[in-house]
């Protein structure tokens, strides 16, 4: 009997660009999974609702996947149940998701009808002077990082060559043929998360998660930017070998890899940084850094010092605007709460956790 695997990801990123979403991975309408499109506003207990049903399914021994809120880690965006091809997500800004096919793929939820609506207007006001503060704060955010993204020693030209870099992915290529062997000739299927976010309470990694689902864990050396190139190559190389896996993107550039994750193996692949890998248990550490000319290295060293340090201090500012813009949503919450029926909220949770283990058969 396969032991519960009760997980935890990101599906959204604070980045240099922007909010990057990946929404669009939760679930796999091809493959008939369906999706519950929950809409309301702040405090009407959309986190609450999704808490509530992971819970009950946890207590029936199903596996949980619960994508939390990249700008509050304490809050819940979506909960996946992955043996029932089902799942639930706040559907609004910056996500917002339709169902693509309704009542086929997915329905509504609307938790916006627990709302007591008259005593609201008077605040109106109010709340619009805050959401114009808390847009700016937002606008500062992504300036920083923006500029924290630029400083990265990865972004740095000329850290490594072209050869080099082939070099990288051939080591990588040859890791994932001594796991997966030959394959079954069949492809196989990446799934896109972020195990890690830039968030009101620091750059959060989900480290456990990590740990669950790959015991044998590689550290790659990154101080090159040799890490993404590595597992980007083993990501192909995995899928191409008809192996299923999780593919976890960097939240400041999503367009760069953090960890492969291939649970089916217990095996795992992640960037170091000093930070994430601290505390887990590391099976091998990956030289990639060596792959490189050590002369050129040395030579760049007190420039990527420098870039490092400027780095890190615009993240922080980033971090500290994104924990003021936590205060103000919560100021907004709490002109909700006291004008939500929560008991309505938990019945109707209570409905659909009913649902979803008659689904299951337990």
């Amino acid at each position: 009997m396969l032991e519960q695997q009760v997980t935890s990801f990101f599906l959204g990123a604070n980045s240099a660009r922007g909010f990057s979403s990946l929404y669009d991975q939760l679930i796999r309408e091809e493959a008939g999974e369906f999706l519950w499109c929950i809409k309301g506003g702040p405090g009407c207990g959309k986190s609450s609702f999704m808490k509530r049903l992971g819970r009950a399914a946890e207590t029936a021994g199903l596996d949980v996947e619960y994508i939390y809120c990249s700008g509050d880690p304490e809050s819940l965006d979506a909960v996946h149940f992955p043996q029932l091809g089902i799942a639930y997500a706040d559907a609004t800004a910056p996500h917002v998701l339709e169902p693509r096919y309704p009542a086929a793929s997915g329905l509504y939820l609307d938790l916006g009808a627990f709302y007591a609506a008259g005593p609201l207007e008077e605040r109106l006001p109010e709340m619009t002077a805050l959401q114009r503060q808390y847009r700016s704060i937002y606008q500062g955010v992504y300036a920083a990082l923006g500029a924290a993204e630029a400083l990265m020693p990865q972004a740095l030209p000329g850290l490594y060559t072209a050869e080099e870099a082939a070099a990288v992915a051939a080591r990588a290529r040859a890791a994932i043929a001594r796991e997966c062997g030959k394959g079954n000739g069949a492809p196989g299927r990446l799934r896109r998360r972020f195990v890690s976010a830039i968030s009101c309470q620091g750059t959060v990694f989900l480290g456990e998660t990590v740990a669950r689902l790959c015991p044998r864990l590689f550290l790659l050396d990154n101080g090159c930017g040799l890490a993404d190139v590595y597992l980007q190559e083993a990501a192909k190389t995995a899928e191409e070998r008809g192996q299923a896996g999780i593919l976890c993107m960097e939240p400041l550039c999503p367009a760069r890899a953090e960890a492969l994750l291939l649970p089916e193996l217990g095996v795992g692949y992640l960037a170091g940084n000093g930070r994430h890998d601290a505390g887990l248990p590391i099976h091998r550490r990956i030289r990639l850094d060596a792959m490189t000319d050590a002369a050129r290295i040395r030579e760049l060293r007190p420039r990527l010092r420098e870039r490092s340090r400027a780095a890190a201090a615009l993240l922080r500012e980033a971090e500290t605007l994104l924990a003021q813009a936590k205060i103000l949503h919560d100021s907004l919450e709490s002109w909700y709460n006291p004008h939500v029926d929560f008991s309505g909220v938990y019945s109707l949770a209570d409905e659909h956790a009913a649902w979803l283990l008659d689904q299951a058969g337990v």
